[in-house]
């Protein structure tokens, strides 16, 4: 996310505003650079940056941002350009340090450092955040924040995007991700955080760039970027992107990705902004099913094991189409619509390893003591293909006006949005036949035996619409405290229509849920480089959350979440160095459990409860080393009952796939002005795959440390070299989870040692 100067414009990659526009009205590095101080170093949330931002011109940043810079905006004369859509700077109008709630901005200079071609991957920059795995339609991204699922938490320039694949940041300039309930911005979902993907956007500044990567896992990958003006005020981009690899000691997972972004604006500087964006991402992947749990661990296996089939795939078409139109009509008062249609299509043909069942003829979770090579392992195949389809409008109103002493800065909004979901579920036969597909040895399983034709079986078809209405008022109390306070009002309305092609049985359910969500912070910053703060929001997740309801869960209300937050942020070294702590409590007292007199009915009667610490550290601590750490500590407990015969209650155990412990680390030391080298580090606590209730074992899956190692060199101005190794030590770890019974689990090693080679070219 280098920083570019162009004729009084200043670049570093999202919307454009008029140098009448205010430093408080503009993008994350505009509102960065003011908190952090006149060394012009961009620092963004609790601990990710670019170190390329530090070449920005400085600024006069001795003075918090405030309603009165926009009477001065005829000092003001640059146009900065961020993205299409970051929230920082958006829907939340404070700067990064004065934000309310622990922030992470992943950088998109921290993402080609880092060699990252995964969302996920960029995610482990984050502390906090955890991996999943699933089956059937519950694959793609599946990630855990502070705990609590943000499947669905996912947004694309503010607008939700939450789909099954595998996302690809190389049309991305930056990741936002916000920590803790966001109901006020987003509606329903995040109860843990969510997460924003912002898009690169057209600059005035010509810019070409070609990148390929060459990897030891047979990584063959190319990008390209190119900008172009085409008029004084309006320019096109183009993002492309390649890529057939593989994953270090998983040599039977296979990744065939490619994908284009064109995207035009108009008006850029001008009162009224237009900008049109397409996305497309096409995936023909052979999925990682991952490796059984034995004896309450990952079976103690060979790396390159695989227990799925060579003829499994997972296939996404992703196409999304934007346009967002922006008008200031003063400084003061900014109207903005953002329209999206997005389609996805998937197709998930998959064998994961399942011990089956012993009432149903199979052999059941291997026993105490049972030797490994006597362990055979079933296929169960919950494959599934299908159609989602997102509509959105959003319509964004920013006001700025003074009551008396007061300075507010006003941000209402309307969201109408309607989703489908067409799924076809095929004939699984594991658990009545656990042999349909020959069993297979744990210690040396064949990947290589026939499959059975699978028929659909089932037909579902969801639509949800939902309209929200919200408004947040952040009050500027002299200058040493801000008052923020909102509220949202969703309405979500789902209907259901399920067919079984082989009885002819229909299943039509539907549920509607209007909830409030209200959100409260102070700030207090008793100087220009440091800030305090105090927070309390909600969240909710409807029972249709996942575009699916049951018999179960369509009469249920929403699951309700509130946290409590208190931080503080603070610029030292003369703004070159952020530091960042946090508290919090995060509580759902209502989470879905079985009833325990009917365990065919679900009720509203769990808890769960995730309380934690957060401190960060981002920036240069020399004008040659810059440091990108951050620790997490969580403590989660949940309670409720296994919905079994006869009931087991459990209270206060710990919460599935919650790593108490988590550190990560980015260190860049530039040895001479072409030559840099980079050193990074993850640490994940140990974690439970199950919720262990009496009588049953825990499924640990053990704590890990990965290093990375990375060394770049300048040819010239035109040509860049960089080395990345990937798990420096080769560690043997695990990444995703997934755990519904000790016969039904699975866990996906990390990659072994990865060494790639790229050249980064611009002309």
């Amino acid at each position: 996310m280098a920083t570019r100067r162009f004729g009084g414009v200043t670049v570093c990659g999202v919307k454009a505003l008029r140098s009448s526009d205010t430093v408080k009205s503009t993008s994350t590095l505009g509102l960065a650079l003011h908190a952090v101080g006149a060394a012009g170093v961009c620092i963004t949330g609790l601990g990710v940056e670019s170190s390329a931002l530090a070449q920005t011109t400085p600024t006069d940043q001795t003075t918090p941002p405030d309603h009165t810079a926009a009477k001065k905006s005829s000092d003001v004369s640059e146009v900065v350009v961020t993205g299409i859509r970051p929230l920082l700077g958006d829907k939340i109008p404070l700067s990064v340090k004065d934000t309310p709630q622990s922030v992470n901005v992943i950088p998109q200079q921290l993402l080609q450092e880092q060699s990252v071609t995964r969302l996920e991957d960029a995610l482990k920059n984050v502390p906090g955040v955890t991996l999943n795995a699933g089956e059937g339609a519950a694959r793609g991204d599946t990630i855990n924040i502070r705990g609590f699922s943000a499947f669905n938490d996912f947004f694309l320039d503010g607008v939700r995007d939450a789909a099954i694949y595998v996302r690809d940041p190389f049309n991305l300039e930056s990741i936002e991700v916000l920590k803790g309930p966001s109901a006020t911005l987003f509606g329903r979902g995040s109860t843990g955080g969510a997460v924003n993907q912002v898009s690169k956007a057209p600059t005035l500044n010509p810019l070409g760039v070609f990148t390929a990567d060459v990897g030891s896992n047979d990584e063959y990958r190319g990008t390209l970027d190119v900008d172009q003006p085409i008029g004084p005020n309006a320019a096109i981009r183009l993002n492309a992107m390649g890529e057939s690899s593989e994953v270090a000691d998983r040599d039977d997972v296979k990744n065939r990705h490619w994908g284009v972004a064109p995207e035009a604006s108009f008006g850029i500087g001008e009162p009224t902004t237009v900008t049109l964006a397409y996305f497309h991402l096409s995936e023909n992947d052979v999925p990682d099913v991952g490796i059984p749990f034995v004896g309450g661990a990952p079976a103690p296996v060979n790396r390159n094991n695989d227990y799925g089939l060579a003829s499994d795939h997972a296939i996404s078409d992703v196409d999304i189409g934007t346009l967002r139109i922006k008008h200031d009509f003063s400084p003061n008062l900014s109207i903005a619509s953002t329209t999206r249609y997005a389609d996805y299509q998937f197709s998930y043909q998959f064998d994961a390893p399942n011990f089956g069942s012993v009432a149903d003829g199979g052999e059941g979770p291997p026993t105490a003591g049972e030797p490994l090579s006597s362990i055979l392992v079933g296929r169960d195949s919950p494959s599934s293909s299908g159609t989602q389809t997102n509509l959105t409008e959003q319509v964004d109103l920013t006001a700025r006006f003074d009551t008396g002493f007061l300075h507010h800065t006003l941000a209402a909004g309307i969201e109408l949005a309607r989703q489908t979901n067409h799924l076809d579920s095929y004939n699984n036969p594991f658990n009545s036949n656990n042999n349909w597909i020959p069993e297979t040895s744990l210690l040396d399983p064949d990947p290589n035996q026939a499959r059975p034709v699978q028929a659909v079986t089932k037909t579902q078809i969801t639509a949800a619409d939902s309209e929200a209405a919200y408004v947040t008022d952040t009050v500027n109390i002299g200058q040493h405290f801000d008052l923020i306070a909102g509220v949202r009002l969703d309405r979500f309305a789902a209907s259901y229509d399920q067919t079984a092609f082989k009885t002819g049985a229909l299943l039509d359910l539907s549920h509607v849920d209007v909830v409030p969500s209200p959100r409260v912070a102070l700030v207090f910053k008793p100087t220009a480089w440091q800030s305090f703060y105090v927070s309390y929001g909600t969240s909710f997740d409807p029972s249709a959350e996942a575009l699916t309801l049951t018999t179960k869960t369509a009469n249920l209300g929403p699951v309700k979440a509130t946290t409590y937050e208190a931080g503080s942020k603070t610029s030292v070294l003369d703004g070159k160095l952020l530091l960042t702590g946090a508290i919090f409590h995060t509580e759902v007292d209502n989470a879905q459990v079985n009833d325990p007199e009917n365990p065919t009915l679900t009720t509203l009667q769990g808890n769960e409860t995730v309380q934690g610490l957060e401190f960060g550290a981002t920036g240069h601590i020399t004008s040659k080393l810059e440091i990108t750490a951050g620790y997490t500590y969580l403590d989660g407990k949940t309670s409720g009952d296994t919905g079994s015969t006869p009931i087991v209650y459990y209270h206060n155990v710990a919460m599935p796939n919650l790593a108490r412990n988590a550190v990560n680390l980015w260190a860049e030391y530039k040895i001479t002005r072409p030559w840099e080298v980079g050193l990074g580090a993850n640490y994940l606590d140990k974690r439970i795959g199950n919720i262990v209730t009496p009588g049953t074992i825990p499924a640990v899956v053990p704590s890990y440390v990965v290093w990375s190692a990375m060394t770049s060199y300048k040819v010239n101005d035109r040509l860049k070299l960089q080395l990345n190794v990937i798990n420096l030590f080769d560690t043997y770890y695990y990444d995703n989870i997934y755990y519904t019974s000790a016969s039904e689990n699975h866990v996906i090693p990390g990659a072994g040692r990865t060494i790639k080679l790229t050249a980064r070219t611009s002309f």
